[in-house]
């Protein structure tokens, strides 16, 4: 498989006033290769691993805009409401390794490679009764991007129960 060049990092910070909170992150892949997952498990811990893309490219730089707000302030508790919107610029194949590489039609490494994401949600958690915390969730994602990913259009449903086991 040959040796593996990573190296990123990434960064957010926000501000909250009153019901709104607004995010801004960063992040960056200084190496050769995708910042891959660890052992095959289903998580990357970076600011910018958002609901379809990661922006873990070699070399990508991506910057993330996001906006929570929370309806309890408008007296609907447990109703929130979320968009982001992430864009990746510089993703460059050119020295990856083989395991990693993306090529173009042609058969060259890809460079300059784009992308961007935006998601919106709903959620509502309950509030009382026997179904107290459990959450309702729906996702809206679309991403579009130059060769080296699809685009993509997705809507998930996410339903959270809470189980106190002990």
């Amino acid at each position: 498989m040959g040796s593996f060049d990573n190296n990123i990092w990434s960064g957010k910070t926000g501000v909250k006033f009153g019901a709104h909170t607004v995010t801004v992150g960063y992040q960056r892949n200084n190496g050769n290769d995708d910042f891959d997952y660890l052992r095959q498990s289903d998580s990357i811990f970076l600011d910018n691993s958002i609901q379809y893309s990661d922006f873990n490219s070699p070399k990508e730089q991506s910057l993330q805009l996001r906006y929570d707000l929370d309806m309890q302030a408008f007296g609907i508790p447990g109703l929130s409401f979320m968009t982001r919107y992430a864009k990746g610029w510089d993703a460059d194949y050119s020295n990856a390794n083989s395991v990693y590489m993306r090529r173009g039609v042609d058969g060259a490494p890809l460079q300059d490679q784009k992308r961007w994401e935006r998601d919106i949600e709903a959620k509502y958690v309950i509030q009382s009764g026997s179904l107290k915390d459990m959450s309702l969730r729906v996702r809206q994602a679309t991403t579009r991007a130059t060769d080296f990913e699809s685009d993509l259009d997705e809507v998930r449903l996410i339903v959270e129960y809470p189980l106190q086991l002990l």
